[in-house]
């Protein structure tokens, strides 16, 4: 049965609204539209700062404004120095379509940062008036730090109080684009370099991992812009204000310089556009005491872009360019190299070093892949075989000298039932931080890991990487059908498992696949008969190593985790509406429930199962497409798995499943008086539920799945 909700109107409205901007002959005046409505809110809450405005060269406010909603806000024009506008917009929706600062200002801001500079979360909580202030708890901030003549920068528990004149003259600063904190030469152990182009894609990232990383006191942090965009140097001047020891140098000056090539301690160097956390950067520093060291170099679609530079034919080659990151996990933790590669690194100072450059697996950085350098080496070739053999890999002899080939498998037998075989497991998430809020994502590694269990050699390709050139070493390649096609690879045994978003499937997209499993029974067998070959029936499952029960006893508390998928997910909205108790985890809910039912934006995966088994109930619902066609989340296979209770919209199949650990609704009014019971008289007793766990551990894991998959390929490939 479909549910309608009361917010199905705006729904309407909005996608209507969608289909005009993205008309040709309606877009511009929509455009035109947005532009006027943006102008007209920012001016009503009075948040745009002359001297920010100044800075920029701008001759009023009304012409920073037009700039700033013309298309400036993505270029770095700042209306205020409290908001950091890539950051904002990272919380939000429209990201990248509407100004962050306009957005801000429309939705509930009690739980969006705002800067990095103070917590606009915590003042919010402070002072309750703010959200009642035009510009919410930003503009009431900004206009009690101008009033006062005092800025409080609120950070890791440390609060640091400066003039407001202070904050003039750093605003200043970014407007010239001068150096600006600590003036002396950097003496410290340990200096921590951040380097910082223009279009950084997450800027607010960048520098707190840097703040994180260099956490001693005595720790130097130097900023290093190496562009003229006024919102990244803001950022950089502003944050000496509440963090010793640090300062700001134009990337081509010379105290950059002269700091990046100091001959003392330790320097650690963080390229341009690049992405790593601050364990890494604290690994690197550790390791530069001993000689240089580089992070693995992961390019943007998540293949290694270097592991190093070795040589071949008198010039610099990337070591596993182009191969997914298991091939140098393989070869060890720290592989030993001609030269580092990348623009992230880490050396001691002076010229003579304990050892050689180093290669830190365990370190990544993810950044764009770059030609090696084009110097003459006065060097015989590499030995590229030393780290190809670890993962079953080697250089081919003639006639095809000099290409890397699988290993003869003569003696790579499991100690199990299965030859070992290179799996290649391919999925429709982002590589990188963004794929770890899919499911997809840590599906894929649950069920790599049982294969891994089974003695198989196994990569995780992000969507990003489902056609890279090394593809062809692969034996077997599993495609994790979701929201995005993933076409078969020729030369290997294929098969798909479909396990989302049935609705989206045509005939053209099963071809070439030598076997096709669904996550339905009913689906499977209907589609059988629509697209003329066998499909099938392989269901979610979960991960018993880690979604079991520890014994927690139940909080009381309704829990829902995940995004709103740009929807008003029944399950969550409704409750809230009907004034139930409700905690949400996960992004995009603005503007959809009241923000104090949202405690956090994600939950750390390694978190969940206590989450759910301590959960009272924990709320599911499922796209509409997938419950149609009887696909039953994997959400529930975990919940139950780990000694949680659930309520569910009706999927077919629940029941069975399930055996009443799962409490299913088929309209909101059976939801809302499904939760106004108690949860005792609902589910089944604790004795029949830890039985019912029990079952779905054995009988549901990613190990059961993965003997029915390596069952198949052997007999495909037999």
């Amino acid at each position: 049965m479909k549910i309608v909700t009361p917010s199905a109107t705006k729904a309407l409205a909005r996608s209507a609204i969608r289909r005009l901007r993205g008309s040709r002959l309606f877009r511009p005046a929509v455009e035109q539209i947005d532009r006027m409505w943006w102008t007209r809110t920012i001016l009503r809450a009075q948040i745009i700062d002359e001297d920010v405005i100044r800075a920029q060269g701008f001759r009023s406010p009304r012409a920073a404004l037009r700039a700033y909603v013309r298309g400036g806000f993505r270029r770095g024009v700042t209306l205020n120095p409290l908001a950091m506008e890539r950051l904002i917009a990272s919380q939000l929706s429209d990201v990248g379509r509407v100004p962050a600062l306009y957005a801000y200002l429309v939705n509930d801001p009690r739980r969006i940062r705002a800067s990095i500079h103070w917590d606009a979360v915590r003042y919010a909580e402070d002072h309750p008036a703010s959200l009642a202030d035009p510009g919410g708890p930003l503009g009431h901030r900004w206009r009690e730090a101008r009033a006062v003549d005092e800025m409080s920068f609120d950070q890791g528990g440390v609060t640091t109080v400066v003039s407001w004149r202070e904050v003039v003259q750093r605003i200043a600063a970014a407007g010239t684009r001068v150096s600006s904190g600590s003036s002396h030469e950097v003496r410290s152990a340990r200096t921590f370099v951040c380097r910082l182009s223009d279009d950084e894609a997450d800027l607010a990232y960048a520098l707190e991992q840097m703040v994180a990383a260099a956490s001693a006191d005595e720790d130097a942090l130097l900023l290093t812009p190496e562009g003229g965009s006024f919102e990244v140097w803001l950022a950089c001047t502003l944050l000496p204000l509440w963090r010793p020891n640090t300062s700001v140098h134009p990337a081509d000056s010379a105290p950059a310089r002269k700091t990046v090539a100091r001959r003392t301690g330790v320097t650690v160097v963080r390229g341009p556009d690049s992405e790593i956390a601050s364990a890494h950067l604290e690994l690197l520093a550790l390791a530069g005491e001993q000689g240089p060291v580089a992070p693995l170099w992961l390019d943007l679609d998540g293949t290694i872009a270097s592991a190093g530079l070795i040589v071949r034919d008198h010039h610099f080659h990337h070591l596993l360019a182009g191969h997914p990151p298991e091939d140098a996990l393989a070869a060890g933790e720290v592989l030993p190299v001609p030269r580092i590669a990348g623009s992230t690194f880490a050396r001691p100072g002076g010229t003579v070093h304990s050892i050689g450059d180093r290669t830190l697996v365990g370190a990544v950085v993810r950044a764009r892949r770059e030609p090696p350098p084009g110097d003459f080496v006065d060097s015989s070739d590499t030995d590229l075989d030393d780290y190809l053999r670890p993962a079953g890999l080697m250089t081919a002899q003639e006639p095809m000298r000099g290409r890397i080939v699988r290993r003869p498998r003569t003696d790579a037998v499991s100690a199990g039932r299965f030859p070992r075989l290179r799996w290649a497991i391919k999925i429709a998430a982002p590589p990188g931080r963004p794929g770890e809020y899919w499911g997809d994502t840590h599906f894929a590694r649950g069920l790599a890991d049982a294969l891994r269990r089974h003695g198989q050699d196994v990569i995780v390709d992000a969507y990003a990487a489902r056609e890279r050139a090394t593809a062809v070493l692969d034996d077997v390649v599993l495609a994790l059908r979701g929201p995005e096609p993933i076409r078969p690879q020729a030369g290997a045994t294929s098969m798909m498992w479909i396990i989302s978003h049935p609705d989206e499937m045509t005939a053209d997209q099963l071809e070439g696949y030598d076997a096709v499993f669904a996550a339905s029974a009913a689906w499977a067998e209907t589609a059988s008969r629509t697209f003329r070959r066998e499909i099938k029936t392989l269901l979610q499952c979960t991960d018993p190593t880690r979604f079991h029960p520890h014994g927690v006893p139940r909080t009381g508390e309704r829990v829902f985790v995940g995004t709103a998928r740009g929807i008003a997910r029944p399950s969550v909205v409704e409750p809230l509406r009907a004034g139930l108790q409700l905690s949400v985890y996960g992004p995009d809910w603005t503007g959809y429930i009241p923000a104090h039912a949202v405690v956090a934006r994600s939950v750390p995966n390694s978190d969940l199962p206590l989450l759910y088994e301590s959960a009272d109930v924990v709320m599911n619902d499922h796209w509409p497409a997938m419950q149609r066609a009887g696909f039953v989340s994997n959400r529930l296979f975990d919940v139950v798995a780990a000694g949680g209770r659930a309520v569910s919209d009706d999927v077919a199949g629940i029941d069975d499943i399930f055996s009443g650990a799962v409490v299913t609704y088929r309209s909101i009014d059976e939801l809302l008086t499904l939760l106004r019971r108690p949860s005792e008289a609902i589910f089944p007793s604790p004795a029949e539920l830890s039985r019912i766990s029990e079952r779905i551990r054995r009988d549901h894991s990613f190990d059961a799945r993965a003997v029915e998959l390596l069952e198949t390929a052997m007999t495909l490939r037999n």
